[in-house]
């Protein structure tokens, strides 16, 4: 059975260490699209951990962003609110100074989190985004770090230490608790998740660095040594790095030295940013199973045909129709993208048409989703972007993803784009005119056979269509009515 919290708006606020975070998402689901998303920096733990109490300034300060926080719940009517605190709120003797007065301006209890508890929702938040993820997470937060060991999306251990960006700390120190983790990353490719401000701080000097081509961080992979080498600098310089924002400039060498001691504790080599949290998690939490167990990126994109598909069923007979065209590559890789491209090919028909075909690259790669990886986000760019292409001949595409598309990537996007173009303009978005059309491919032909009286939709720029896109496919075009 359905939980009732699945349906409607819903608020999480996350009282952390560093910062609180308060976010408004639409609806629940695969794709809870967050309507407002607002982080203020009050650092209610700063020196937390060596006097066990919060400091006056940081509890009011906090509280009066909880008031904000309250006004807008109020104004908004939100029914369902999530209110959670960690490493700061659990460790201070004094935290009922804030919790009282917080819970009272919220009329919402606050959860306190165990370490556990945390750990386990931030492995939730992650492995719901990346089902088959394997290697460490290591969430680090202005008070604590969780570390989540993981193999096919299951958690298998985790634990939380309370260091934390916040906290200066003893390098050997801290070194010496590591190491007694006996930590070993054994996943074949050694990945490590890093989940947190910092991590993404981490990610933004990357990009900058190396003129990465997307903007979105979640999904971004970067090796060991290059993470070390960033590190390092960010350490010697004490956070006057390009590309670093300025609010993590005064803890960030702090939070370089605990990453840089995980990483090669662990033995990890390539780093995965994540922009999942805990608030995912929280979410998630409150999902049905069976939403859950779904592809991320197919119920992502089911999530979006919603709202921006015309005409009911036009995805399941595009997809119908194109699937003897996965036979160009990796047939189940390339059906599973199929049906996230069918899905999405009327994600751009409301817009101007001289644009559509940049509007619709645009909206794929900048969608405020944690579903899709950087590979499959260019893909479908790609795709959509000549799924719109207005020109017979073939217009260029724009965006430069040469560090994440393979030859073989471009060439398979280009040919799903173009046979969605063609499709497309051979049934107007019509489903039941697209359900008398066959699609055949074979080694030296492309064949699109028009049944029953459907031979009226085979107008010019309809054949010239079919026959660009024969012509990139190198095959012969062959036309039955």
């Amino acid at each position: 059975m359905e939980n009732s919290i699945e349906k409607g708006k819903v608020a999480v606020i996350d009282i952390g260490s560093n910062s609180l975070r308060f976010v408004i998402f639409d609806r629940y689901g695969r794709y809870p699209y967050p309507l407002f998303n607002e982080r203020i920096t009050c650092r209610l733990g700063e020196g937390v951990q060596k006097t066990k109490k919060l400091k006056k300034e940081r509890i009011q300060q906090s509280l009066e962003t909880i008031k904000r926080f309250s006004k807008i719940i109020e104004k908004a009517e939100l029914e369902t609110v999530l209110a959670i605190g960690t490493a700061a709120l659990r460790l201070a003797e004094n935290a009922k100074d804030f919790i009282v007065p917080a819970e009272k301006y919220l009329s919402n209890k606050i959860r306190i989190l165990s370490g556990t508890e945390e750990a386990n929702l931030v492995a939730l938040g992650l492995t719901a985004n990346i089902p088959k993820a394997n290697g460490i997470i290591a969430d680090l937060g202005g008070g604590s770090l969780e570390l989540v060991k993981i193999e096919n999306g299951k958690r298998i251990d985790s634990v939380s230490l309370n260091f934390g960006h916040l906290i200066d700390i003893e390098e050997k120190n801290f070194k010496k608790i590591i190491k007694k983790l006996k930590w070993k990353n054994d996943s074949e490719n050694k990945f490590f998740y890093g989940v947190g401000g910092s991590f993404r701080a981490l990610g933004l000097v990357f990009k900058q660095k190396n003129k990465y081509p997307l903007n979105i961080l979640h999904g971004l992979n970067i090796s060991s040594k290059k993470a070390n080498r960033i590190l390092n600098k960010i350490i010697k310089l004490d956070g006057n790095v390009k590309g670093l924002p300025q609010s993590r400039k005064p803890t960030m060498s702090n939070a370089a030295k605990i990453m840089r001691i995980v990483i090669k504790a662990t033995d990890s080599k390539k780093i995965i940013i994540s922009g999942t949290s805990v608030r995912e998690g929280l979410v998630l939490e409150n999902i049905s199973l069976k939403k859950l167990k779904h592809d991320p990126l197919i119920s992502t994109c089911e999530e979006i045909a919603k709202h921006s598909e015309r005409f009911e069923g036009l995805s399941s007979s595009l997809e119908n129709f194109l699937l003897p065209m996965v036979s160009i590559g990796d047939e189940k890789e390339l059906s599973r993208l199929l049906k996230a491209s069918c899905l999405l090919a009327d994600i751009a028909w409301n817009e101007h048409t001289s644009s559509r075909n940049i509007i619709a690259a645009e909206k794929i790669l900048l969608l405020p989703t944690n579903s899709l990886t950087h590979r499959e986000r260019a893909w479908l760019a790609k795709t959509l972007f000549h799924r719109y292409n207005r020109p017979i001949e073939l217009v260029k595409f724009p965006f430069k993803f040469k560090s994440i598309l393979s030859m073989e990537d471009k060439f398979t996007s280009l040919i799903f784009g173009l046979s969605l173009r063609f499709s497309m303009a051979a049934c107007a978005g019509l489903p039941e005119l697209l359900n008398d059309l066959k699609l055949e491919l074979s080694d030296d032909h492309l064949k699109v056979v028009f049944l029953g009286n459907t031979k009226t939709l085979l107008v010019d720029h309809v054949y010239e269509k079919l026959n660009l896109l024969a012509s990139y496919l190198g095959k012969e075009m062959i036309i039955e009515i």
